[in-house]
C-alpha cells in the first residue's frame, strides 16, 4: 500500500498542473481606454426681469447653438482662373459653439420672471487610463488566424495585407477599429476578436 503522504503530494502536483493548463488558455494585457463621453440636458432657469436685488443669481455661461459641421466655400490662395466662380471650393469646417453670460436662478421658486432654457452638455461618463482585459494568447497567434483577422479588417475596408504576420499595418488597424469602436486599446484584446467576428 503506498503511503498517504506520497498520494496526498501525487494530488496537490497534478491540480496544480491542471490549474497552470487553464490559466495559460487565457492571458491579460494592460490597454489604453480614451475617455467616453456622453450628452446631457441641462436644465437652466434664465432670468428675464431688470432688478436682480435680493435674487441669488449668477452669471452662467450657456451654449445658445450647438456645434456642426457645415459645408462652405472657400477661395483658393493664388487663383488666377478667368472666371473668378473657379476659385472657389467646397469643404466641410466645424463651426464651433456660440456661448452666452446669462443670468440664471437656482430654481424656479425664486421669482416667476424667469424662461427655462435646455443646453446639451457632453461629460466624460467614463475617464481615460489603463484597463486590464483579456487578450489573445501570443502563442494562440497563428499564421492561419493572423490571416483570418487581416481578412476581417479588409472586409472593414482596412488596407491590410493577408500575410499571416501581425505586423505594423495589422496592429494600427486593430488600434484604429478599437478607438473608433471607443474599446480598449494597444494590443489584441479579445473583444476585438469577437466584434470582427474572428474565429
Amino acid at each position: 500500500m503506498r503511503n498517504p503522504f506520497v498520494l496526498l503530494l501525487l494530488l496537490c502536483i497534478t491540480t496544480l498542473a491542471t490549474a497552470q493548463n487553464r490559466s495559460d488558455k487565457f492571458c491579460y494585457g494592460t490597454l489604453e481606454r480614451d475617455a467616453i463621453y456622453e450628452i446631457v440636458e441641462v436644465k437652466h432657469y434664465i432670468f428675464t426681469g431688470t432688478d436682480t436685488t435680493g435674487l441669488n443669481v449668477k452669471v452662467t455661461k450657456i451654449q445658445i447653438v450647438e456645434p456642426r459641421r457645415e459645408l462652405v466655400k472657400k477661395k483658393v490662395k493664388n487663383c488666377d482662373a478667368p472666371d473668378p466662380k473657379d476659385c472657389y471650393i467646397e469643404v466641410i469646417q466645424d463651426i464651433p459653439p456660440v456661448t452666452m453670460n446669462m443670468y440664471t436662478l437656482s430654481g424656479p421658486e425664486v421669482t416667476p420672471e424667469h424662461d427655462v432654457r435646455i443646453e446639451r452638455v457632453e461629460r466624460v461618463k467614463e475617464p481615460a487610463g489603463h484597463v486590464s482585459i483579456p487578450v489573445v494568447c501570443p502563442k494562440n497567434r497563428s499564421k492561419v488566424f493572423i490571416k483570418r483577422l487581416q481578412e476581417a479588417l479588409i472586409a472593414q475596408g482596412y488596407p491590410v495585407i493577408v500575410n499571416g504576420i501581425y505586423d505594423q499595418a495589422t496592429q494600427l488597424s486593430i488600434t484604429d477599429f478599437q478607438r473608433s469602436n471607443k474599446m480598449a486599446y494597444g494590443d489584441l484584446s479579445l473583444e476585438v476578436v469577437s466584434l470582427l467576428g474572428v474565429k
